[in-house]
């Protein structure tokens, strides 16, 4: 039974082990696996890789809103739970109650001391390597930050003159290069947790959004961005959406500067498609510098919960600007230095005529000088 592997510790096995059941959808991950095989395969890795014996497992029957009711109240002392499940529903569900899609990879899968015991106990995975040989096992590790990094206000971000003045040069477009950002994150740093598998769950995502689970049965959108010189792309991001939050997952770049100009281009458009909380995962020293703070676990399920089920709201000139019209936004972008200005209310992004607030006050202004002439 699967309660046999979950950790004794209280609380938490009975977030992880009573919560009520939900869909019990067939794992994608591992099609070539019996529905006996894949039971037995959740009773086996624990057994094999002692750490899974001290984390709880997360399947689609998990009540995962409940088990980060637990985390907080109990202040559970650890960050990481794990899964075999790769499906766009339970990475929906992930997103929606605060989990970050961390994966790790077993390599290599199986060992070769235990290769022929455990292909002997499951018929249908051996089957599988016997075809396509090994080439590891990539387990979803997902996780409930302790501490949790987080934009709160806009009027926070600190913006440097000479990233502001370098922005002009560039601009920001949304969802138009996925595979090449990703691309581009795994060249710079490695698969590290960008496997395979969580790469086509993005692609899923991506192409076909999933509601939440709440109320508003909002959508949950996997996001890239692109910052481009020219025809060039210089910098990316990776990032899902729900509700009025926006979280980042990884990025890259390949000129300097272009990564913070990114940042900051991107945080614009997002003030101004009306997101209220920027969620930046784990803490580190340029996320600090940007303007981010620290929030305990508890005060980002409580943020969160507030805001995932609120509809952003309309942008004042064109509402084909918001992140949640995936349809509309490939086929725009935006100056970089107009995107960074919305930070401080200095600009707006531009209308469907293409005009932003400091293009038609300049247009506006030689307009009224070819009259005085």
């Amino acid at each position: 039974h699967l309660s046999d592997i979950f950790p004794t510790s209280g609380a938490m096995k009975a977030a992880t082990n009573g919560g009520e059941a939900k869909e019990n959808a067939k794992n994608k991950t591992y099609p070539f696996m019996t529905e006996r095989d894949l039971i037995r395969f959740y009773q086996i890795l624990p057994r094999i890789y002692s750490y899974f014996q001290s984390i709880p497992m997360l399947t689609t029957r998990h009540n995962l809103e409940n088990v980060a009711k637990v985390a907080v109240e109990t202040k559970w002392d650890e960050d990481f739970f794990w899964s075999l499940e790769f499906s766009p529903r339970f990475y929906a569900d992930l997103f929606y109650n605060g989990f970050l899609p961390i994966a790790y990879r077993l390599e290599p899968f199986p060992t070769a001391d235990l290769r022929e015991a455990l292909l002997r106990a499951l018929p249908s995975l051996a089957k599988h390597v016997a075809r396509a040989g090994s080439k590891g096992l990539c387990i979803l590790m997902p996780k409930l930050h302790k501490k949790r990094c987080l934009v709160k206000d806009w009027k926070s971000i600190h913006i440097g003159k000479n990233f502001r003045k370098r922005s002009k040069k560039y601009t920001i477009s949304f969802d138009t290069e996925l595979d090449k950002v990703m691309d581009g994150c795994v060249k710079q740093h490695g698969e590290n947790w960008l496997y395979p598998p969580v790469r086509e769950t993005f692609r899923s995502i991506h192409k076909n959004p999933v509601k939440t689970v709440g109320k508003a049965k909002l959508p949950i959108r996997i996001h890239s961005v692109e910052l481009w010189d020219g025809e060039d792309l210089v910098a990316g991001e990776l990032g899902y959406s729900l509700g009025r939050v926006y979280t980042s997952l990884t990025g890259y770049y390949v000129k300097d500067s272009t990564g913070t100009i990114q940042m900051l281009a991107m945080a614009g458009i997002l003030k101004e498609s009306g997101f209220e909380l920027w969620d930046l995962g784990m803490s580190l020293p340029y996320k600090a510098k940007l303007g981010s703070k620290t929030y305990p676990r508890g005060d980002f399920v409580e943020t969160l919960k507030s805001l995932r089920d609120k509809v952003p709201k309309p942008l004042p000139n064109s509402a084909s600007w918001s992140l949640n019209d995936i349809r509309v936004l490939p086929t725009k972008s935006v100056n970089a230095r107009i995107a960074v200005d919305c930070l401080r209310g200095k600009d707006t992004l531009p209308s469907s005529s293409g005009k932003s607030k400091a293009s038609s006050k300049h247009n506006s202004k030689d307009m009224k000088n070819s009259k005085i002439d």
